[in-house]
């Protein structure tokens, strides 16, 4: 992805999400519950598949997430050890990861937003936003960052793979919204991240412009 592309995605999010969570989300998010109830089933077991492997490689080893020192461990021994310089993928991988988990975090516990199953339960006026009492941290969708920040990143360096890269992330975002779990706005904002996320790490990537001294140092 280029800074191009970023910065039209991110022109394209920012508005979009607003008006999401102004005056779209309410009335999706009800009709998603009222019409596609059928799947949540399919969907609560896929993610409970995908959570209970997550949990597995975020299992401590010496003190640190099992996927942290797999992922640091093969940057290490590739970029270093066997001078291959696509290794640095396997950090652009966990940075990505880890920053976009942590920021998903912090943003629920900032925003406090209510989540669908509130106003399926007991209708509210408003975005929900900033709410007190339980099931209010539905802004953004830390199971959308999780899991697109373990495939996006694979998918921008493999565009051949793209798609089935992104079947798994996909299914995963499209239950939040049918498990009621989530607001469209929060799945897409929690895909910005990642996105915005891997670019920024990616850089990490970009080979570095050499420099030619040619001032009078240089020709002396």
């Amino acid at each position: 992805m280029t800074l191009r592309q970023l910065l039209f995605f991110t022109v394209l999010t920012l508005p979009a999400c607003a008006l999401l969570i102004l005056l779209l989300d309410h009335p999706l998010a009800q009709f998603i519950h009222e019409h596609f109830g059928g799947a949540a089933p399919f969907f609560a077991a896929l993610t409970a598949a995908a959570d209970a492997a997550h949990e597995a490689l975020m299992r401590h080893v010496l003190g640190l997430p099992v996927i942290f020192l797999v992922l640091g461990l093969a940057f290490a021994i590739g970029r270093y050890a066997l001078k291959r310089r696509g290794a640095t993928l396997f950090l652009i991988l966990l940075l990505t990861h880890e920053f976009s988990m942590v920021l998903a975090n912090v943003l629920k516990g900032s925003v406090h937003r209510l989540r669908p199953e509130v106003q399926f339960g007991r209708a509210y006026v408003g975005t929900g936003l900033w709410a007190t009492g339980p099931h209010n941290d539905s802004f953004p969708s830390s199971h959308t960052a999780i899991y697109f920040s373990l495939f996006w990143p694979l998918a921008v360096a493999f565009p051949r793979f793209r798609v089935p890269l992104l079947v798994l992330p996909g299914l995963i975002a499209l239950g939040r919204l049918v498990l009621g779990m989530h607001y469209l706005s929060d799945v897409w904002f929690s895909l910005w991240l990642v996105v915005a996320l891997t670019f920024l790490f990616g850089l990490l990537d970009r080979p570095r412009a050499t420099n030619v001294d040619s001032g009078p140092m240089a020709q002396g």
